[in-house]
C-alpha cells in the first residue's frame, strides 16, 4: 500500500470571517463547527442528539422517523399518531402538550442554532408530528370546539404489558371529551400558537384560539384516566402559557392581559409538565423587557456547584429546565447564570469521567434505562442490556441522596420520558447558543435518515400564501418514458461517509468508507495554530498502520488514501494536531463502479433523468444561478446551509442544484465551493470569477 499528502488549497480569508460574525450566522464547515470540544461542552451533539428520543417514541405512522429499529403501531387508534409517554406507550395529554411548546419555545429563541447545525428539518419532522396530531384530536364546528381528544391508553393496563409497541395491539380507551381537560387544551394552544410563530402555518393559530378559548370557558382540569400519573390541580398556568405565546404570536392585548393576570404572582417551580408558571413567566419578561420577578426566582437557586435536585423523581429534567431558562435569562436580562448552567450539564454529562445521564454518549451512559421498545426484551427484569440505543435519551438521574443504579426497573431514576427530553433539547440549544462548542456527527448506531418536511413559509401575521413547489418536489404531468432498467453508470467523484469514533484510551479518530473506491481525499480543519500534521492511517485486518504526515494552510489539510488493497473502510487517526474535524471526504470510483446513493433503480423518478455527474458547457442549460443551490432565484446563506447538508449526507441536490452548487466547475461539490458560495453572499467576489459553462 501506499499514500500521500496533499495540500489544502482553501483559503479563508479574514473578510470572510468578518461576514460570517456580521450575519450572526455559525455556518461553520459542511456543518462542522469550528471550535473542537471536549466531549461534555460538544454542545452541538448534544442537540442533535437529544432530538431522536422523539423519532424512537412516535406513535402511530412511524416512517417519517429516523429509528430503523422502530415501526408503525397503534394504528387502530381513534387518532392515530402523537408520541408514547415515556418507557410506556400510553399517550397522556399534558407532557404532550408540554413537551411540543417548551421545544418550540427553544427554536423561538434558538433559530439561528438549528439552522446552523443543519437540524431545522429534523426538528420540523419531530413538531409537525405532534402539532398534526393536536389538530387532529380536536374536532371543530363553527369555528370552535366541538370534541377534543385529551388521553389515548390507560396507564394501568399499559405499565402490565412489557414489549415493543408494534407488538402491543390495542390499547384501550380513547379519552373524548366535549368540556374540560382545560389543563390539556391549553398546553396544545400554547404549542400550536408556537407552530405559528415559528413556522407560519394559520391553521395552527386559529387552532390555537379555538382549544384556548375552550379552556378557558369551564376551567376544569383533565381527571379520567390521569389519577396518579399527571394530575394537575390548577389550569391558569398552562393558561397563562398560552396567553402568553398567543400575544407574541398575534400582538392582542386581550392575551397579554390573560398572560400577567393568569401568571402566580411568586414563582417557585421549575419550568415543568405540572407547572409552566416560569415558563409563561419568562415570555411575558420577554414581551415586557421586565425580569424583575424572573430573576428573584432564579438567583436564589441558579448559583453554587453542587448538582441541583428539586426532586428525587427525575431529577435531571428540572435541572435541564432550570439550566434552559436561566440561559434565556441570561440573553435577555442582565443577569448572568452561563457560567452555573455550564456546569450543571458537566455533571449531567459525567464530567471527570462520572456517570453520565444521557444514553448513547460515551461508555459511561445508561444501558439499561427504563424502555419497552428499547430493550428488546418481554420482561423488565430481564439483566441484559437494551436492545436498542436510545441515542440522546436523558435519564431521571440521582436522587436527592445522590443515589443513582442503571437498572430498567429503576423507574424513578432511570426512564425517560417527553417532557424530560424536552428540557434537554431546551438546555443543549441554549447552550450551543452561548457557548458554539462542538460539531454534529454523521453516523449514530441505530439512526438511519431523516426525513425533512417541506419547507414552511416565514410567520407573518397574515395568512402565509402558497409557495410554488421547487424542482425537487413537483411531479411529473406524464409517465417518465426510459426503460424500467439502466446500465451501470461510471461515477468518477462521490461523497464518502465519514464516521466519528471513540478509541480505547478516550481519543477521537474517523472510519472512512472506502467501497468501490480506488482513492479517497479528506479534508480536515484545526484552530491549532501551527504548519504540520501527523497521525496514521489504520487498516483493519491486521494490517500494519501506516504513518502520514500534511502541511496546514489555512487551518485545514488534506489526506489521500490510495486503496490498491481493495478496503472496504479505513480508520484516520490524527496525532497532532488534536482538535481537528472533518470537513469534507470524496471518494474516487474504481472505473465501472455505481455509486448506490446515485445508482438508477428499476422504477423510473423524476430524479432518474438528472445526468449522475456535474453539467458542462454541453448542458449548461441546466446551471440558472452561480450559488443558487436551493434553486429559489436568489443566493443567500440558506444556499450554503443546503450544500453543506449535502455534504455530510444529510441532503439531496438534484442536477440543477448540483450545477448551481460546483461554482468552480471541478465537478466535485466541496468545502470550497461553500466558501466561495459565502464569498459571493458577502461580495468579496462575483460571478465573473466563475469558469465560464
Amino acid at each position: 500500500m501506499k499514500h500521500e499528502s496533499k495540500l489544502a488549497k482553501r483559503i479563508v480569508s479574514g473578510v470572510l470571517s468578518a461576514a460570517l460574525l456580521f450575519s450572526g450566522t455559525n455556518l461553520g464547515f459542511a456543518k462542522q463547527d469550528t471550535v473542537k470540544a471536549a466531549d461534555n461542552d460538544n454542545y452541538a451533539k448534544l442537540l442533535q442528539y437529544s432530538l431522536y428520543f422523539y423519532d424512537a417514541n412516535m406513535c402511530g405512522d412511524t416512517s417519517s422517523g429516523a429509528m430503523n429499529w422502530r415501526g408503525n403501531c397503534h394504528m387502530s387508534d381513534d387518532v392515530v399518531g402523537g408520541y408514547h409517554d415515556a418507557g410506556d406507550h400510553v399517550m397522556f395529554g399534558l407532557p404532550q402538550g408540554y413537551a411540543c411548546s417548551t421545544i418550540n419555545w427553544s427554536y423561538y429563541e434558538y433559530k439561528d442554532v438549528y439552522a446552523s447545525l443543519g437540524l431545522t428539518d429534523h426538528f420540523k419532522t419531530i413538531t409537525k408530528h405532534f402539532t398534526d396530531f393536536f389538530k387532529k384530536s380536536t374536532e371543530m364546528s363553527g369555528g370552535n370546539v366541538s370534541r377534543f381528544l385529551y388521553q389515548k391508553g390507560e396507564g394501568g393496563p399499559d405499565h402490565s404489558y412489557w414489549g415493543a409497541p408494534e407488538a402491543q395491539g390495542d390499547r384501550g380507551k380513547m379519552y373524548w371529551v366535549t368540556s374540560g381537560a382545560s389543563d390539556i387544551a391549553a398546553e396544545y394552544a400554547a404549542a400550536l400558537a408556537l407552530d405559528y410563530i415559528n413556522f407560519g402555518d394559520k391553521e395552527s393559530l386559529d387552532y390555537a384560539k379555538a382549544l384556548y378559548t375552550f379552556s378557558c370557558r369551564d376551567n376544569q382540569c383533565a381527571k379520567d384516566g390521569t389519577g396518579g400519573f399527571y394530575d394537575s390541580e390548577n389550569c391558569a398556568d398552562d393558561q397563562a402559557w398560552a396567553a402568553a405565546w398567543l400575544y407574541v404570536a398575534t400582538k392582542e392585548d386581550k392575551y397579554l392581559n390573560d398572560a400577567k393576570s393568569k401568571n402566580t404572582q411568586y414563582l417557585g417551580w421549575a419550568h415543568a409538565w405540572g407547572n409552566v408558571d416560569l415558563g409563561a413567566a419568562c415570555v411575558i419578561a420577554e414581551v415586557t423587557n421586565d425580569w424583575t420577578k424572573v430573576n428573584g426566582y432564579l438567583g436564589g437557586k441558579c448559583n453554587g456547584s453542587g448538582y441541583l435536585c428539586m426532586d428525587g423523581w427525575g431529577s435531571a429534567r428540572y435541572n435541564c429546565g432550570m439550566q434552559f431558562v436561566s440561559l434565556v435569562a441570561s440573553k435577555h436580562s442582565n443577569a448572568d447564570y452561563s457560567t452555573w448552567a455550564k456546569g450543571q450539564m458537566d455533571i449531567i454529562l459525567g464530567a471527570n469521567g462520572g456517570q453520565n445521564y444521557v444514553v448513547g454518549w460515551n461508555d459511561k451512559s445508561p444501558k439499561y434505562c427504563h424502555h419497552r421498545a428499547a430493550s428488546g426484551v418481554s420482561d423488565c427484569h430481564d439483566a441484559s442490556p437494551n436492545k436498542y440505543n436510545l441515542v440522546g435519551a436523558l435519564v431521571g438521574g440521582p436522587n436527592a441522596s445522590g443515589y443513582y443504579a442503571d437498572k430498567r426497573d429503576e423507574y424513578e431514576t432511570n426512564e425517560v420520558a417527553i417532557d424530560y427530553q424536552a428540557n434537554l433539547v431546551c438546555a443543549a440549544a441554549a447552550l450551543y447558543g452561548k457557548y458554539k462548542t462542538g460539531s454534529t456527527v454523521t453516523s449514530i448506531d441505530g439512526v438511519g435518515s431523516v426525513k425533512p418536511n417541506p419547507t414552511t413559509p416565514e410567520p407573518t401575521t397574515e395568512a402565509p400564501q402558497p409557495t410554488q413547489p421547487s424542482s425537487e418536489d413537483q411531479q411529473p404531468t406524464t409517465q417518465a418514458t426510459q426503460p424500467t432498467t439502466n446500465p451501470p453508470v461510471s461515477v468518477s467523484d462521490t461523497d464518502a461517509t465519514v464516521t466519528e469514533k471513540t478509541g480505547d484510551e478516550g481519543n477521537t479518530f474517523w472510519s472512512v468508507d472506502l467501497t468501490n473506491a480506488s482513492k479517497v481525499t479528506v479534508t480536515f480543519k484545526t484552530e491549532t495554530a501551527g504548519t504540520e500534521a501527523n497521525g496514521v492511517f489504520n487498516p483493519p485486518g491486521g494490517w500494519t498502520p501506516e504513518d502520514w504526515s500534511a502541511t496546514v494552510n489555512g487551518g485545514t489539510f488534506t489526506l489521500t488514501y490510495d486503496n490498491t488493497d481493495n478496503l472496504s473502510f479505513i480508520d484516520i487517526h490524527v496525532w497532532w494536531p488534536q482538535d481537528c474535524t472533518v470537513v469534507s471526504a470524496v471518494k474516487t470510483l474504481k472505473s465501472g463502479s455505481v455509486d448506490p446513493t446515485e445508482a438508477p433503480t428499476t422504477q423510473p423518478t423524476t430524479e432518474a433523468t438528472q445526468p449522475t455527474t456535474q453539467p458542462t458547457s454541453e448542458n449548461n442549460a441546466q446551471v440558472i444561478k452561480y450559488g443558487d443551490v436551493n434553486l429559489d432565484g436568489k443566493v443567500d446563506i440558506i444556499d450554503v446551509i443546503r450544500l453543506n447538508k449535502y455534504l455530510l449526507g444529510s441532503g439531496n441536490l438534484d442536477g440543477s442544484a448540483k450545477a448551481n452548487a460546483d461554482v468552480d466547475a471541478t465537478n466535485t461539490l466541496d468545502a470550497t465551493d461553500s466558501l466561495n458560495i459565502l464569498k459571493l453572499i458577502v461580495e468579496v467576489i462575483n460571478e465573473s470569477s466563475f469558469p465560464v459553462r
